[in-house]
């Protein structure tokens, strides 16, 4: 995008927007629905299971079992896909889609029953 920003027959404005909507919220969707549909697997022994056991702990050797999809590659793109937008004045269709990808991720990985509220916010 620097680049397009440097060449004077390149609309800069358009190759971030074309970025944006081939890559970047391809990507975001793509690995939101992976962790929604996630499985998990054994760091011992790397036996997968469609759904965590019970006990917490690989039924087959003991081991400790971890999902397979993680936070960190779910949110990768999200700050950088808002600042390009914001940067280069992307259609309000885009920003709009970021902005809802950005509230369907924190639904999923924000528990709201686990913020500390005080008197006030009852008030």
């Amino acid at each position: 995008l620097e680049l397009a920003k440097k060449i004077r027959a390149v609309d800069a404005p358009d190759v971030a927007e074309r970025v944006l909507t081939s890559h970047f919220l391809p990507d975001m969707f793509g690995n939101l629905r992976a962790f929604s549909r996630q499985g998990t697997r054994c760091v011992k022994c790397a036996a997968k299971f469609r759904r965590p056991p019970l006990t917490g702990s690989c039924p087959k050797c003991g081991g400790r079992v971890i999902l397979t999809v993680h936070e960190g590659a779910v949110k990768k793109y999200l700050q950088v896909s808002i600042k390009v937008a914001e940067e280069y004045n992307v259609s309000s269709y885009t920003k709009q889609r970021i902005e809802l990808i950005g509230y369907d991720m924190k639904s999923l990985f924000e528990n709201d029953k686990s913020k500390q509220m005080g008197l006030s916010d009852f008030m």
